[in-house]
């Protein structure tokens, strides 16, 4: 029997810890994130990631919000997804 599942999600799904999570939800490409939100949000809760969970369901809102006339995403959603991002990736490099 074969793995139909997609290898990142996979690897989400067998990550040995947080930090592994957090590396593979940042090399996650945001077409797998919107649709398999569901997949990716059960795997954090399963690992009682919750700094994961709040990671993707921004990542999801900036990618579904409404631009503005020069095509961004709201600014403090966009700040927000930024700080996440830059806290998970000193996370997964070992730091924090």
């Amino acid at each position: 029997m074969t793995d139909s599942m997609l290898p990142i999600l996979r690897q989400l799904h067998d990550a040995d810890g947080d930090r592994a999570r957090a590396d593979t939800l940042l090399r996650m490409p945001d077409s797998v994130m919107l649709k398999y939100h569901d997949v990716i949000l059960a795997a954090c809760r399963r690992g009682g990631f919750e700094v994961g969970m709040a990671f993707v369901e921004l990542r999801v809102s900036v990618c579904l919000a409404v631009r503005d006339a020069t095509g961004l995403a709201p600014v403090d959603l966009s700040k927000t997804l930024d700080h996440y991002r830059d806290v998970m990736a000193e996370f997964a490099r070992g730091g924090a």
